[in-house]
C-alpha cells in the first residue's frame, strides 16, 4: 500500500493520534501534541512531541517501568527509571508501524530535573 492508500486508510479507520495528558516537566506544563511509537527509533515505547518540538521519550523496560528521556534542541536529559508505563501494539500499522497504545504515571527527578503526571496515548505510530 502507498503512502496515498495508508493516508486513506487512516482517515477511514480514524488513525489519529489521541493524547490526554496532565504532565510538568521541571515544574511546568508539558503538552503534547502529537506521538510516535518506539519502533521508528527502535525502541519499546513511545514518543510524545509538544508544538515547540520538545519530545518527552518514554523507553518502556520488561518490568513495565519506563525510562524518561527529554529531548529538548540538541539537548538529551536523562531522568532515568520514572513511575509505571503500559504500552500495547494495537492491530492497526502506517507504513510498516504498528501503532501502540497505553498510559503510564510518571514521578521522578534527576538532579535539577522532574518529570511527574500521567499521559493516556492511543494510534501512536
Amino acid at each position: 500500500m502507498g503512502v496515498l492508500g495508508a493516508l486513506l486508510l487512516c482517515a477511514a479507520t480514524g488513525c489519529t493520534a489521541e493524547l490526554t495528558a496532565d504532565l510538568k516537566v521541571d515544574g511546568e506544563s508539558f503538552v503534547p501534541t502529537s506521538c510516535r511509537a518506539g519502533q521508528v527509533n527502535s525502541f519499546a515505547g513511545v514518543d510524545l512531541i509538544d508544538d515547540s518540538g520538545r519530545t518527552l521519550r518514554l523507553v518502556q523496560s520488561t518490568s513495565n517501568k519506563p525510562s524518561a528521556i527529554v529531548l529538548a534542541g540538541g539537548d538529551a536529559i536523562e531522568l532515568g527509571p520514572c513511575g509505571a508505563m503500559m504500552v500495547t501494539r494495537q492491530s492497526s500499522s502506517v507504513n510498516d508501524i504498528t501503532n501502540v497504545m497505553g498510559d503510564a504515571t510518571l514521578d521522578c527527578t534527576a538532579g535539577e530535573h522532574s518529570l511527574s503526571g500521567t499521559i493516556v496515548f492511543k494510534n501512536c505510530h
